[in-house]
């Protein structure tokens, strides 16, 4: 039923601008203070349902006691001929949802600024024991039109739903690309929930895609419970490391493993600072940067400046570039003079020839589930673009096993090398190394050469939390 043009108390209904499981909802006038409100309409079911009722009218009540710039207002609630309504703050403005169909992605600066606003938000809310448990796109609305002010709505609303909407074929309140794993498995959720949410929409927001798709809500449920993350670095290789990391932390699959609280990932969210060739990010637990960064073994460590003899990178690009000639001179009719690995001597980097190597990045490893470092994300910088008919791979050496295994092949954008998977092996107990090489582009599977042009060495002193890449000089 319609209700447009119809008064609701001291309301007048204008238009039906949404429609939800629970409500219809009204753009309405408010005369006594000439403003605009929402009226959000209980479903007539719903309306005959008396211990629904009483458990709406708490929430709105609750609900109106939380006074925050990114969360919506309530301003009323009240019945009307057996119409009962909750009356909200009107926002004219586009959903975070209606901006991601049009733009794609986000520039990286912009969806942290969002981010950190709409985690301030969460952190207020659960801080006065509000749970959300339905953070998605949709349910943020921008207060202006540079789409700089988000605003959450609908906030609390799904708990009355839980009841109300379970039936026969399995429906559940909430929307599954934003669920965390237990909310889809009809467990009990508390405030780590919405950071998965909020985790979710980051993702989204840096990458243009959900990390989950399928073509049924039951499929997306399956992954998002079964399935390891997608690095977001997988889909967008311009993006941070530390912006994949903050990722994988928010959207863990237990809740144990994720920021405890969203005042956590907020100081995480403050932390970070985009900058060319800088990113940084703290603890959760340290709210300062210090002058002198302590880093704890945690948390991810700022890249690794360049030695300070070295001017620059352009020596950098010099000393591959000239290593690039050499290799393509020693190589007949075309063919690689390919020698055994024993064979092969690459400067391999350690505490006592350090000045034999150059760093240009790291390999971080981190836990996908809380219980093996299974999880890399491969970062490099100054990366000149390989030779026509050559390109990077990338390998790992393994325990007990005599050959490195090729793990991928990895692209330079920009300078830059970034690369994050996942791996089957538990890394922290079988990697003892780390090389790139130099292979020709060829359609058979590629054999590791004698042109290792980075290297990393696992060792007991830096273990696998992170692994600095240096580059081979010979």
């Amino acid at each position: 039923m319609d209700l447009t043009g119809r008064q609701l108390g001291k309301y007048k209904l204008l238009d039906r601008v949404g429609q939800g499981g629970m409500a219809y909802v009204y753009k309405a006038r408010q005369p006594t203070i000439e403003r605009n409100v929402a009226v959000k309409v209980l479903h007539s079911h719903l309306a005959e349902d008396t211990q629904f009722l009483e458990r709406f009218k708490r929430e709105a009540q609750g609900l109106g006691n939380l006074r925050h710039p990114h969360i919506v207002s309530v301003i009323d609630f009240d019945v009307d001929d057996g119409w009962y309504y909750m009356v909200m703050d009107f926002i004219e403005g586009k959903t975070l949802e209606t901006v991601l169909d049009e733009r794609g992605t986000l520039p990286v600066d912009e969806a942290l600024r969002l981010t950190t606003q709409l985690a301030g938000a969460l952190a207020y809310a659960h801080e006065n024991g509000r749970i959300h448990r339905d953070i998605k796109p949709g349910n943020v609305i921008f207060a202006d039109e540079a789409q700089q002010h988000p605003v959450i709505t609908d906030f609390g609303l799904t708990r009355l739903l839980d009841n109300a909407t379970i039936t026969i074929s399995g429906t559940i309140a909430g929307t599954p690309a934003y669920m965390s794993p237990e909310a889809a498995q009809g467990q009990k959720v508390d405030a780590r929930s919405d950071i998965y949410s909020l985790g979710v929409m980051l993702y989204e927001m840096v990458t243009g895609r959900r990390p989950y798709l399928g073509e049924t809500p039951l499929s997306v449920i399956m992954k998002l419970v079964v399935e390891p993350l997608p690095p977001a670095l997988s889909v967008n290789p311009e993006l941070p490391p530390v912006v994949d990391e903050i990722l994988s932390k928010a959207m863990a699959k237990l809740p144990e493993d994720r920021y405890q609280s969203a005042a956590g990932m907020l100081t995480a969210l403050q932390s970070v600072s985009i900058e060319p060739d800088t990113t940084q990010i703290l603890d959760e637990q340290t709210a300062v940067l210090p002058q002198t960064p302590t880093v704890p073994s945690d948390a991810v460590k700022s890249k690794r400046p360049l030695l300070p003899w070295l001017p620059g990178g352009g020596i950098l690009l010099v000393i591959l570039a000239v290593g690039l000639v050499l290799w393509l001179g020693n190589r007949e009719d075309g063919v690689a003079d390919t020698p055994a690995l024993s064979e092969i001597e690459v400067a391999v980097p350690t505490a006592e020839v350090v000045e034999d190597a150059i760093p240009v990045g790291t390999v971080r490893f981190a836990e996908p589930d809380g219980n093996n470092l299974r999880r890399y994300t491969l970062s490099l910088d100054e990366v000149p673009e390989p030779p026509d008919g050559l390109h990077y791979e990338l390998w790992f050496d393994f325990v007990d096993q005599p050959d490195p295994e090729n793990v991928a092949e990895v692209v330079v954008g920009n300078g830059r090398i970034t690369y994050a998977d996942v791996l089957v092996d538990n890394l922290a107990i079988n990697v003892t190394g780390v090389r790139i090489s130099l292979e020709p582009d060829v359609a058979d599977d590629p054999a590791i050469s004698a042109d290792i042009v980075f290297t990393g060495t696992v060792t007991a002193e830096t273990g696998l939390a992170e692994v600095e890449m240096f580059l081979v000089v010979r």
